[in-house]
């Protein structure tokens, strides 16, 4: 028998968008994929973004440590070299204490280098490097403070258009469609026509049997009606109402999303501008801490205890606006990074282009 048979489904099941829902939903899964994998991406970007100009800052401040150490070091061989005149034992112990706690900071910032390079070579993920050897890595690109004009309302406008977030709940959102209609003509009864032909060949052997059926000389037809109705069609109602909910549950979560990005830009927005504003009294506070310095150490005449400790407070003093002013500008181009990530324009801000291998 050589069997030829068609059913087509009339009530559930019918149509050609139930056919292809399936396919339809397995697409949009692969689409929010990719948003997903980009926004991995992204999340790794911003990650390299940070830990740079952290190892940017760990650097710059170990320097600033280093100064401050010299100077408790100058200081503490000039009052030993005094000790046998005006400085007493006491003193001499208390400025080697405070040299001694300098060393020990000096330390744990030298630390925080590596553990800064360490982080940075982990979030990398190089070829050409990893955390096995004792490669050190040298920043190149010092902080900028160049201000960045920012209308808030247009940066809003961009985060709604590339945030990847809302692509992806919008997929999420026209799939669980795709299923309400699906799970409502699952709710249908099934009404289904066949048609069926099958050639038959009898002869008496295989050979010849099949012979017979190619001549087409017996032929039978088949027409045939299947109707189903569930008693109480309780289990689809259910589904269909399941999804329904589904359905109201991912648009609330569209809202949510919305909602959550143009919160994140209004707060990078926010400190982005507050980092700014912070450079410019941070970079006059060590500028005047300096003055204040180079003016004790000019009007000293006599080098006593007295004077020593004022200038070693004063130098202490120093080192934290340097370090407050090199915080600033370090948390100002992370916030432009966190600005870019907000915005879901990170990749583009770096030239990283993903291609869609899908595509060709």
């Amino acid at each position: 028998n050589f069997v030829l048979e068609m059913r087509q489904p009339m009530l559930r099941g019918f149509g050609l968008d139930y056919n292809r829902s399936l396919i339809m939903i397995a697409r949009n899964d692969r689409r929010i994929s990719q948003h997903t994998f980009e926004r991995k991406v992204r999340d790794t970007l911003r990650l390299v973004d940070e830990y740079y100009w952290r190892l940017v800052e760990a650097r710059r401040d170990i320097v600033i440590t280093a100064r401050l150490l010299a100077d408790y070091q100058a200081i503490y061989e000039y009052l030993e070299a005094r000790q046998q005149f005006d400085i007493t034992p006491v003193q001499l112990s208390a400025t080697l204490a405070n040299l001694q706690q300098a060393r020990a900071d000096f330390v744990r910032r030298r630390a925080n280098v590596f553990d800064a390079q360490d982080r940075l070579v982990s979030v990398m993920n190089g070829n050409n490097i990893n955390l096995a050897d004792a490669t050190e890595i040298i920043p190149e690109e010092l902080p900028q403070s160049p201000q960045i004009v920012m209308d808030r309302l247009a940066e809003v406008q961009t985060a709604l258009q590339f945030r990847p977030e809302i692509r992806e709940q919008e997929l999420r959102v026209a799939s669980a469609q795709i299923l309400v209609g699906r799970a409502k003509n699952e709710e249908m009864p099934r009404f289904d026509l066949t048609w069926r032909t099958t050639f038959d060949g009898l002869a008496q052997n295989a050979d010849k049997s099949f012979d017979e059926l190619t001549r087409g000389k017996f032929i039978e037809y088949f027409i045939g009606v299947e109707f189903e109705v569930h008693i109480g069609n309780r289990g689809p109602k259910a589904a269909h109402y399941r999804a329904r909910l589904q359905y109201d549950q991912q648009v609330t979560q569209l809202q949510s999303t919305f909602e959550k990005v143009i919160l994140d830009v209004n707060l990078v927005v926010r400190a982005l501008q507050t980092a700014f504003d912070q450079i410019v009294p941070s970079f006059e506070a060590a500028e005047a801490r300096e003055r204040e310095v180079q003016s004790i150490v000019a009007r000293a005449e006599r080098k006593d205890i007295n004077t020593l400790t004022t200038e070693l407070n004063a130098r202490q003093s120093l080192a934290g606006a340097r370090r407050a002013m090199l915080g600033s500008m370090v948390n100002y181009n992370i916030a432009i990074a966190d600005l870019e990530r907000a915005k879901g324009t990170l990749l583009q801000f770096h030239n990283v282009i993903i291609p869609d291998e899908t595509a060709s």
